[in-house]
C-alpha cells in the first residue's frame, strides 16, 4: 500500500509546488513594485506605450511606407498630442486658478439660500461656509496639480520620445531575435503576441467609450453654459481610463464651477447628468465593447483598481485594465491556477484559451 502512494504523494506535491511558487514570485515583485513605485509606474506606463505604438508602426511600415517615413509620421503624432494636451491644459487651468476668486464669491452667493434652509433644520451656516472653502481648496490644488504635472509631462517627453523612437526602429530585429531564442511554436511567445493583441484592442475600445463619455460631457456643459466645457470634456475622457471612478472625479471641478455660474439646481443637474452618463458607458455599452476584447469581470475589474493604485499611485489605477488582463493571462498559463483565470474572466476568454478574438492588433 505505502509503494502505491509513492506516485500519488509525487503528483501532490508537484501540484502545490507549482502555485506556490508562483504565488511566492508574484508577492516578490509586488514588493518590488510597492517599494520602488515611484520609478515603477512610469516604466510600466512606458512599456505599455510601447506595446500600443510599435503596432501601429509597424503597420504603416505594411502599407508600403519606409521605415523613416511611418518613424517620422508616428513622432509627428505624438508630439502634436503632447502639444495639445498641454497647451490646453496650462492655458485653461491657469486662468482657472486666477479666477477662483471670482467662482468662490459666485458660489458662496447662490448657496446662501440654501444655508438659510439649512439652519431651519438645525445645520448652521458656518458649516456650509466651511465645506465651501474646502471643496474652493480642493479645486485649487487639483488645478495647481495639473499644471505641475503637464510641466512634469512636458520635461519627460523628449526623452520618452527618443526612446520610443529606438524601440519602433528596432521592433523588427527584436520580434526576429524573440523568435530564434524561444522558437516560432514558443507558448510564451504565442502569449506575448496574445497579450499585446489583447491590450491593443482594449485600449482601442476604451478610447471609444471615452470619445463617448467626453463627447456627452462636452454638450450637456455647452447646454448648461459652463466655463472651460472642452477642457472639461477632455479630462473626462482622460480620467474615463479609469473604470467607475475616474468619471466621479472628473466631474467635481465642473459641478463646483455650475453651482458658482448658476446655482444650486444647475450643480444637483449636472451631476445626475455625469452619473448617467457613467452608468449608460460602463453598464450597458461598456460590457459590449471592451468586454469582447478582454472579458474581465467588473468584480476583478473594480479591484484591479483599488489594488493597483496602492501598488503604484495614479498610474496603477490608469493601467489597471491592462495589469488585470496580464494576471488572468500569467494564471491561465498554468493549470495549476487556470481556476483563477476563469473565476475572474470566463472559460471561453481569449486570455484562458489562448487563442485571439475580437478586433486583432495591427501587425
Amino acid at each position: 500500500m505505502a509503494k502505491s502512494q509513492g506516485p500519488i504523494t509525487t503528483t501532490t506535491e508537484k501540484s502545490i509546488l507549482g502555485p506556490t511558487l508562483l504565488i511566492a514570485a508574484a508577492l516578490v515583485i509586488l514588493i518590488i513594485l510597492r517599494m520602488g513605485s515611484a520609478v515603477a509606474g512610469p516604466i510600466l506606463l512606458f512599456i505599455f506605450l510601447a506595446i500600443l505604438i510599435v503596432p501601429i508602426f509597424n503597420g504603416l511600415k505594411h502599407k508600403g511606407l519606409s521605415s523613416s517615413l511611418a518613424l517620422l509620421i508616428m513622432l509627428g503624432g505624438i508630439i502634436v498630442i503632447i502639444v495639445g494636451l498641454n497647451v490646453l491644459l496650462l492655458g485653461s487651468f491657469a486662468k482657472l486658478v486666477g479666477q477662483l476668486g471670482e467662482y468662490s464669491a459666485g458660489f458662496q452667493n447662490h448657496t446662501n439660500e440654501l444655508a438659510a434652509k439649512l439652519e431651519n433644520v438645525q445645520i448652521p451656516a458656518e458649516t456650509v461656509e466651511t465645506i465651501r472653502k474646502q471643496l474652493f481648496t480642493l479645486l485649487g490644488q487639483i488645478a495647481k496639480g495639473v499644471v505641475s504635472g503637464a510641466i512634469n509631462m512636458i520635461a519627460g517627453s523628449a526623452i520618452a520620445i527618443i526612446a520610443l523612437s529606438f524601440i519602433m526602429l528596432e521592433s523588427e530585429s527584436l520580434e526576429r531575435r524573440l523568435k530564434q531564442g524561444l522558437g516560432d511554436d514558443s507558448d510564451l511567445l504565442h502569449r506575448m503576441k496574445l497579450f499585446q493583441s489583447s491590450l491593443f484592442g482594449y485600449v482601442v475600445a476604451r478610447i471609444k467609450l471615452n470619445l463617448m463619455t467626453g463627447i456627452g460631457v462636452l454638450i450637456m456643459l455647452i447646454l448648461f453654459g459652463v466655463d472651460y466645457a472642452l477642457l472639461w470634456g477632455v479630462l473626462a475622457f482622460i480620467l474615463s481610463f479609469i473604470p467607475y471612478i475616474g468619471l466621479a472625479v472628473a466631474a467635481i471641478p465642473p459641478i463646483l464651477l455650475g453651482i458658482a455660474e448658476s446655482g444650486i439646481t444647475t450643480g444637483v443637474i449636472l451631476g445626475l447628468g455625469y452619473l448617467i452618463i457613467n452608468q449608460v458607458i460602463e453598464q450597458i455599452v461598456e460590457p459590449k465593447v471592451v468586454g469582447e476584447e478582454m472579458a474581465l469581470s467588473p468584480t476583478l475589474t473594480l479591484f484591479s483598481v483599488i489594488f493597483w493604485t496602492w501598488i503604484l499611485g495614479p498610474i496603477g489605477a490608469m493601467l489597471a485594465g491592462p495589469l488585470a488582463a496580464l494576471m488572468i493571462l500569467v494564471f491561465g498559463s498554468f493549470d495549476e491556477t487556470r481556476w483563477i483565470a476563469i473565476l475572474f474572466s470566463s472559460e471561453d476568454s481569449p486570455l484562458v484559451t489562448g487563442t485571439q478574438s475580437g478586433d486583432q492588433a495591427i501587425d
